[in-house]
């Protein structure tokens, strides 16, 4: 009797579970698929420690399902990897093949199409090397000025490469420091740009770019320079009256400079009468060099009866 009463439950339950699993399977098969694309990161292991990859790798694929819209949706979602194990891998070419088996979807999801399914990866020995630090500028520097040099502290830098990789580079270049129309010396800390290479800093260090920077030097010749006489003589002459002068220093001062900011002159004081050819004394601003002037001496002539005047000017 009481095995008559179980069997008639354990009947009942088989019933409730099999209806259960009927209605799961009309959910399953009722429901609407599609067909949509989605994107698999890719990750590689165990990468041996002597050696490395020297070619770009995609970092995910392209993988088209079919399959009910709720579950594509639900492993979007929780997310899905493919994983790649170079445990075994040697120097040189490899291709790995992915196949539809190979991903772990739902069971009512299959892969239709791969992009790409084959994957090439080149391992090379791994090495180690140092390079000058090369600071990048871009911009310009205020009008009249030049960046004169640059230094970087410290100046070099250890990386960690593919071999073929690091025999081909001569340094290593910073990300691009902004002259903004500077005048004047300035420091920034910068960081290593290696995007796109395929190395690896070994220490994290902060780089100190220093910007020397100068005003540009020009030359300008200036005219009508009025020539001075230290004595008040009237009966002296000398000409030409007015000199012109060349002169070089920074182009941003040099061109507002004046006849009157420069000095020309000469001394008759001691001289015997006649004619003389006199070299004048040519004063120029602190900041700039004499570099020609013309005419390069200028003629006094001292009449007789003036002598005795300028012999007691110069005994005085």
């Amino acid at each position: 009797m009481r095995q008559q009463v179980f069997l008639r439950k354990n009947w009942f339950l088989k019933l409730l579970s099999l209806g259960f699993a009927l209605l799961l399977w009309f959910f399953v098969v009722g429901e609407q698929k599609a067909e949509i694309s989605i994107s698999v990161p890719l990750e590689i292991i165990n990468i041996p420690t002597d050696l490395v990859i020297s070619n770009d790798v995609p970092s995910n694929i392209d993988v088209t399902v079919y399959g009910p819209r709720s579950m594509i949706r639900a492993m979007t979602t929780k997310g899905i990897l493919k994983v790649i194990d170079l445990k075994d891998a040697e120097i040189g070419k490899t291709t790995v093949h992915i196949s539809p088996d190979s991903l772990s979807l739902p069971g009512a999801v299959r892969a239709l199409r791969i992009q790409p399914s084959n994957i090439e990866i080149v391992l090379e020995p791994l090495v180690l090397s140092d390079f000058p630090v090369r600071p990048v500028l871009k911009g310009t520097v205020a009008k009249y000025h030049k960046v004169l040099d640059t230094d970087v502290d410290p100046p070099r830098v250890v990386v960690s490469g593919p071999e073929s990789v690091i025999k081909a580079m001569k340094e290593i270049k910073t990300f691009p420091i902004d002259l903004d129309g500077a005048s004047d010396d300035f420091t920034k800390e910068v960081g290593l740009d290696i995007q796109g290479i395929h190395v690896s800093l070994e220490e994290k260090k902060k780089y100190i770019v220093t910007v020397h920077i100068v005003p540009v030097q020009g030359t300008r010749r200036i005219t009508h320079i009025p020539v001075q006489i230290e004595t008040n003589q009237s009966d002296v002459l000398w000409w030409p009256k007015v000199v012109s002068v060349t002169l070089r220093g920074p182009m941003l001062d040099i061109r507002e400079i004046k006849p009157t900011d420069i000095y020309v002159g000469i001394s008759v004081i001691g001289l015997e009468p006649g004619t003389h050819s006199l070299e004048p004394e040519c004063i120029v601003p602190e900041e700039f060099i004499l570099m020609e002037i013309i005419p390069k001496n200028i003629k006094v002539n001292i009449p007789e009866k003036k002598i005795k005047e300028l012999k007691e000017s110069g005994d005085h």
